[in-house]
């Protein structure tokens, strides 16, 4: 098996600002959180082009891991590996080659309301030849390449105001173009190729507001509907030591039937207020 140490300079570097392995991994997967589909559950995805079946993730994340044998503190991996579980891969089908050498992916058929916008799904929506989801930080879009495409072959330009991707062999017909509904952090937006074929551009936003389109001109989403609640983890340390001791007493005062402390009194009087991690989700109602 051969290992790919391309990165390896750039995630040394990385792990060792982390500090650590396990810092490194959860900044990782705050990434995969944040800025791509990979933490999204879907019946479909395939249709929904965005997501995964249910566990699938996790056994992405686990086969990844199999890939390599263990190793025991003299460096032998002989023994250590034989605990190692073995991942049996299907042979792919016809469908699934022909995808992968290009195919376009099978359009999902957003849900309208009676407007005629879109329900958000991630908090966004999807267009004829991508999809994208968003949080009040940022914005990510997904685009399947007609086919398969080297990342050196793509000339992707991120502006403020304006997003265009073309391939450099025929830079007049461009892939995706069009200006954004508000300004953007160019410098701190970025873009990557995923298994030569999928497209994934990660814009960060400057005003935290809920984009009705990820491109002006494209369909709109209904912005009343997106999904409001910020994770905890979105929140500084400070602020998630605050909220986890705030309910941690809170349960203590339901069980002991101690009154209400200030900061609890706070938290109680905070649940109800926009953006609250605690309000229920409007796609809940």
């Amino acid at each position: 098996m051969k290992m790919d140490d391309r990165f390896d300079a750039m995630l040394a570097q990385m792990a060792q600002q982390h500090g650590g392995v396990e810092p490194l991994l959860e900044s990782f997967f705050g990434f995969l959180h944040r800025k791509t589909d990979f933490y999204v559950v879907s019946s479909d995805p395939v249709r929904h082009k965005m997501g995964f079946l249910p566990g699938q993730a996790q056994q992405k994340v686990l086969n990844a891991f199999q890939k390599y044998p263990m190793k025991n503190l003299s460096g032998s991996a002989e023994g250590a590996a034989k605990t190692t579980t073995t991942t049996r891969t299907t042979p792919a089908t016809k469908t699934e080659n022909a995808r992968i050498r290009g195919a376009p992916a099978a359009k999902r058929e957003p849900q309208l309301t009676e407007d005629g916008k879109q329900v958000p799904v991630g908090n966004g929506g999807v267009a004829a030849n991508y999809t994208w989801t968003q949080t009040l930080e940022d914005v990510s879009i997904q685009m399947e390449l007609a086919q398969a495409t080297r990342a050196k072959d793509l000339n992707c330009r991120i502006e403020a105001t304006k997003l265009r991707v073309t391939l450099k062999s025929d830079p007049t017909k461009p892939l995706l173009e069009g200006e954004l509904p508000e300004k953007i952090r160019a410098d701190e937006s970025i873009w990557s190729l995923e298994s030569n074929q999928t497209l994934n551009i990660s814009l960060e936003k400057i005003k935290p507001t809920w984009w009705a389109s990820a491109l002006k001109g494209g369909p709109e989403i209904d912005t009343s509907q997106v999904d409001s609640r910020r994770n905890i983890q979105d929140y500084d340390e400070a602020t998630q030591g605050a909220i986890r001791k705030a309910v941690y007493d809170q349960r203590q005062q339901q069980v002991t039937g101690v009154p209400l402390t200030p900061e609890e009194q706070m938290l109680q009087e905070a649940k109800d207020l926009p953006g609250s991690p605690f309000l229920p989700s409007t796609q809940d109602k």
